[in-house]
């Protein structure tokens, strides 16, 4: 064999490998050095000293990035999942919070518009009644006490209310009836009364007067007012019977079964406009209403 056909044949020595070795069997020497058995020395150095900057940077990456990783996972996609779920939940809360609002804060403001207004007409009507009960008080001389009774009818001068009439009872049962309070020479009528209160106006109204056969005790009871104090206790039967008459200036006397007698009925009551006779006469829509006044 030539010498100079390797010349680095002296060299290999001085690295560990043997000259036959490599000379003899450079096939199998290639075959089995490079499967595991000896490494050539570039091979040594990039195992052992020093790493291809290729290798280097493998190994920085198969190594120092998979420790950041186990350190500092990526998000989840079931994170965000959950976070969306969450977040559609809360909104479509919030839109149910928002619709009922909408529909209950008109029929609240409504209601309570409402109640706002009951109770203006609560305290309107509180006003009214007090208003009432002074012009009561203010109106009638006499006390909340009044007992309606012959002598009270007979002590009191009785003025029309929606009229100008005049009633003047005297304590011997007769009475003097103007047409006109301030005309005492005009029309008027005189004669007697007789006065009925209670149950005995009752019992005179639907057994003896001209109208028994009209009236019953029902009718009676369903003209009854108690807040104004229109009950049964103070329910009156007035009974007049003219004697005398003086119409458009020609006067008129009547004696006998020629005298007209007229019931009058009603109650004694107190109201807005003071203690009042109301009365009525059957069949006739007309009302008197007639107010006390001392004599």
């Amino acid at each position: 064999m030539n010498d100079n056909q390797y010349p680095n044949q002296q060299g290999y020595p001085q690295q560990g490998y043997p000259q036959q070795q490599y000379q003899g069997q450079p096939q199998q020497w290639q075959n089995q050095q490079y499967q595991g058995q000896q490494v050539p020395p570039q091979q040594q150095q990039w195992q052992g000293q020093q790493v291809p900057p290729q290798q280097q940077w493998q190994g920085q990456w198969q190594q120092q990035p998979q420790q950041q990783w186990a350190q500092t996972p990526p998000p989840s996609s079931s994170g965000s999942s959950v976070g969306l779920v969450i977040g559609l939940v809360i909104g479509g809360i919030f839109l149910i919070v928002i619709l009922l609002g909408l529909i209950i804060a008109p029929a609240l403001i409504k209601y309570m518009n409402k109640a706002e207004q009951a109770q203006q007409q609560a305290h309107q009507q509180a006003q009214q009644q007090s208003q009432q009960t002074q012009t009561t008080t203010g109106s009638s001389s006499h006390s909340d006490d009044v007992t309606f009774s012959d002598d009270y009818f007979a002590a009191n001068n009785w003025v029309g209310v929606n009229d100008t009439a005049l009633i003047i009872p005297e304590s011997d049962g007769t009475f003097v009836w103007y047409r006109d309070k301030n005309d005492k020479d005009g029309d008027y009528y005189s004669g007697e009364y007789k006065l009925y209160i209670g149950d005995d106006a009752v019992e005179y109204l639907t057994t003896e007067s001209e109208v028994k056969d009209s009236v019953t005790e029902d009718d009676i009871k369903e003209l009854e007012a108690p807040e104004y104090g229109a009950t049964r206790d103070n329910f009156v039967c007035l009974v007049l019977t003219n004697n005398k008459e003086v119409y458009y200036g020609e006067e008129h006397t009547y004696e006998g079964d020629d005298r007209v007698t007229t019931t009058l009925y009603g109650y004694f009551v107190n109201d807005k406009q003071g203690y009042k006779l109301t009365l009525v006469k059957y069949d006739n829509p007309y009302e008197f209403n007639l107010s006390p006044e001392e004599k």
